[in-house]
């Protein structure tokens, strides 16, 4: 009890540099454990299924020409039956899925929006996840069949029994629910909230589900317990070349591999990228705001070396002056706490925003762990290292001033700390500079005041009272129509030689003759195409072809057809910038619809409101939701803005605690030197030169380690920078002006703190000596 008792009275004396050390350490708590969290969260992806070890995806791999593309996840629609079919030693189930399905759920007038795919019946016996009602394996071998998740089920129907109510889907398909199954966490890359039965889109031709291309479907297989995983990729191929008609095997080539499902969302390189740089931050914001608690409390070795040494004339040990600062160190460290969970509650949806996952998620059960792993080091570093120290005070300090280790521990400390901040801020900049580059650069086409949506609306007059319809609205300054769009994608076709061989893949749209104009897209030569067998390409493919400057009126073989090149159209991006430009032909289209494009009047989102609402009024019977073309991009670069946003939090935080452990440094030595620097000016030195005296103690130590932190940004920094394919331009003398920032910030704040003694009379300080 005696020693709780000093403990709070040590606490309330120092009740000034305490609540530096509470500030920063909740700080650092925050920031690191929010990053841990988040790392901890991705590394945790599809660990949610039912024995996830023994479940694998499909993926394949096309080759063309010689040249072989890039692993994809969709693959040909037979291969999981093929496998389950051909292995029924060491695979027990095995399943298709498509994501076809992008319209909403109707129950009667009431509209819910949910994520959902097609699924063949072994689905959830594959995937592992648990059925709550109902025989999937029975029903969704059936057409228009649906189960509903667990939360989805309650949000429509409530109380009520789902099974056997009908939706309506899109508000032309008719849906019967036969059953339900168990919600699906967040970390999990398969999570749908509504699983339609396959042959609903088989029965309305939906994709192709051949070995003919049709690479649409997301496939997975479910092993044995302890069977041989290894022998499905070495059989593999020739398994798939049993299946593929002889003409396709001479046109290209197709085969496919099985990864375990756990290694899947972890070892994509944008994943594996960002966590890394986030464990980074969070090592260091933990690491320097342990270390500005060493660096406080060992500055305050000399004016608390006394009263250890009246401790231990009354009888204490070495141990019990340490266990004495071990329980100072733990409450601090639950103070700061406290805090934290002050700052969470009060800015709460600001984090969920940054960390792009609720705290709920990212403290879940199974990952309380990471803040109990984080406090424990944090109070290893921050007690111990401290506590022995001052554990090791002699008796004799009682009697005469403690000056041992005066700047042995507190550089070193600074020196960590500067380093870690010049990181930080450099690596924000970097991040920021490139989301603000990606978002605003010129993407050759004009997507301004654009809204698209998907909208059939059939062949001849329902066209064209349709076209019409949307032509006439007072609000609507251009109208035309694609299938798909720059943002969303295209669908691909192969290309092929004369001699019927595959050359390589291209995305291919089909638009009206004034699509172009409508979307700001500029025509380098020729003109668009006007007729079914007329196609217009962009500056890539024909650099593809090497067709050099003869590309108009070449003929174009694909897809069995035969088309002649009418124009071409300067290069414009395709999804992205974190995929390098892509070849594209524009065909010929004449009847209204597919993916809508409307260009609108100002006020651009007042008008937005009234489209969706005119739409609505005069298509009752459809489901077309117009979202605009900006906010679409925005959404592609959302981990971007998350990530530039961490990185600004993580800055901050550390900056404010590497002033802290500077402001606290830089005043106890102004108390350590007032003596030196009183005499200093006795013998005639000026106030300048005292401020220049303690501005280079400082910034001998600070350049070389703001150096080292700079470039360790520039290092990480180039390292993330690769997934992107335009990158912002940068040079050298980007990091030269943030270290110089950094320096100038630091010398400022010495400066500051030393502005009182070093204008101070003398003998003030002298005669308390």
């Amino acid at each position: 009890m005696k020693q709780i008792y000093y403990v709070i009275q040590t606490l309330l004396r120092g009740r000034g540099s305490n609540v530096i050390k509470v500030v920063s350490l909740g700080l650092g708590l925050t920031m690191s454990i929010l990053l841990f969290a988040r790392v901890a969260f991705e590394q945790s992806y599809d660990t949610c299924y039912k024995d996830y070890d023994n479940l694998y995806q499909i993926f394949s791999i096309f080759t063309a020409n010689g040249e072989q593309f890039k692993p994809q996840k969709q693959n040909c629609g037979p291969v999981a039956g093929a496998i389950l079919e051909n292995f029924p030693q060491e695979v027990e189930a095995a399943t298709s899925m498509a994501y076809f399905l992008g319209a909403p759920l109707y129950n009667g007038a009431v509209r819910f929006d949910a994520h959902m795919l097609l699924a063949d019946s072994l689905f959830f016996r594959t995937m592992g996840i648990e059925v709550l009602s109902g025989e999937p394996e029975k029903e969704l071998m059936q057409q228009d069949v649906i189960f509903l998740s667990a939360g989805l089920a309650r949000k429509i129907f409530g109380d009520e029994n789902p099974i056997g109510k009908v939706l309506s889907y899109d508000k032309e398909m008719q849906f019967t629910v036969k059953g339900t199954y168990a919600d699906l966490p967040d970390n999990a890359t398969v999570r749908p909230e509504g699983v339609v039965s396959m042959p609903t889109g088989w029965n309305r031709g939906w994709g192709n589900y051949s070995w003919r291309g049709g690479d649409s479907y997301y496939e997975y297989i479910r092993f044995r317990p302890g069977a041989n995983k290894s022998v499905v990729n070495a059989r593999l191929d020739a398994l798939i070349q049993k299946y593929r008609p002889e003409e396709d095997k001479k046109a290209y080539g197709y085969t496919a591999f099985v990864k375990p499902i756990r290694d899947v969302y972890r070892s994509e390189d944008q994943v594996q990228r960002m966590d890394f740089i986030m464990s980074i931050l969070a090592f260091a914001i933990l690491f320097i705001a342990a270390m500005n608690y060493v660096l406080i409390s060992i500055s305050s070795l000399a004016y608390r070396a006394k009263a250890v040494g009246v401790h231990k004339c009354s009888g204490a040990s070495g141990n019990t002056i340490f266990s004495m600062f071990l329980l100072e160190t733990g409450s601090i460290i639950v103070l700061a706490l406290i805090l934290m969970g002050l700052i969470l509650l009060n800015f709460r949806e600001a984090i969920e925003d940054t960390a792009a996952v609720g705290l709920d998620t990212l403290f879940a059960p199974e990952r309380i762990w990471v803040p109990l792993v984080v406090v424990l080091v944090l109070f290893v570093v921050g007690g111990v290292l401290p506590g022995r120290l001052f554990a090791r005070i002699p008796v004799s300090q009682v009697f005469r001033r403690y000056t041992e280790g005066k700047k042995g521990w507190k550089r070193p400390l600074l020196f960590v700390q500067f380093a870690g901040v010049a990181f930080i801020c450099g690596l924000m900049y970097v991040v920021m500079a490139q989301y603000r580059y990606v978002i605003e650069k010129d993407m050759g086409y004009d997507p301004h005041r654009v809204v698209t949506a998907n909208a059939y609306f059939g062949k001849g007059e329902e066209s064209e009272s349709a076209f019409h319809f949307f032509r006439s609205l007072p609000y609507v300054e251009e109208i035309s129509f694609a299938v798909s769009s720059p943002v969303r994608g295209y669908s691909g076709s192969m290309i092929q030689g004369e001699g019927g061989q595959s050359l390589f893949s291209t995305r291919i749209s089909w638009v009206p003759e004034d699509y172009f104009q409508m979307m700001g897209m500029t025509l380098k030569e020729g003109r668009p195409a006007r007729a079914e067998d007329e196609v217009v390409v962009n500056e890539a493919f024909a650099e593809r072809m090497r067709w050099g400057n003869e590309t108009l009126n070449h003929p174009l073989h694909t897809g069995g057809e035969t088309f002649k090149v009418v124009g071409v159209l300067k290069d414009f991006q395709i999804g992205s910038f974190y995929e390098p430009q892509d070849v594209i032909i524009f065909g010929h289209i004449r009847n209204f619809g597919r993916t809508v494009h409307v260009r609108l009047k100002e006020p651009f989102a007042e008008n937005l409101r009234r489209l969706n609402k005119d739409v609505a009024e005069a298509y009752p019977d459809k489901t077309i939701d117009f979202e605009g073309m900006e906010q679409q991009i925005l959404r592609e670069y959302n981990p971007v803005r998350v990530f530039s946003n961490a990185t600004v939090w993580a800055a901050v935080t550390m900056f404010f605690i590497m002033l802290m452990g500077l402001i606290g440094y830089t005043t106890d030595e102004v108390r350590r030197r007032s003596k030196e620097i009183a005499i200093r000016k006795v013998n005639g030195a000026e106030s300048i030169s005292i401020l220049e005296l303690l501005s280079k103690d400082i910034f001998y130590v600070a350049a070389p380690a703001v150096l080292i932190g700079t470039l360790a940004s520039w290092y990480v920094n180039e390292m993330w920078m690769d997934q992107f394919a335009a990158q912002v331009p940068l040079s050298g003398i980007a990091y030269v002006l943030i270290a110089l920032a950094i320096l100038i910030v630091i010398v400022a704040c010495v400066v500051w703190k030393s502005w009182k003694i070093a204008n101070e009379n003398p003998v003030l300080s002298i005669k308390s000596e």
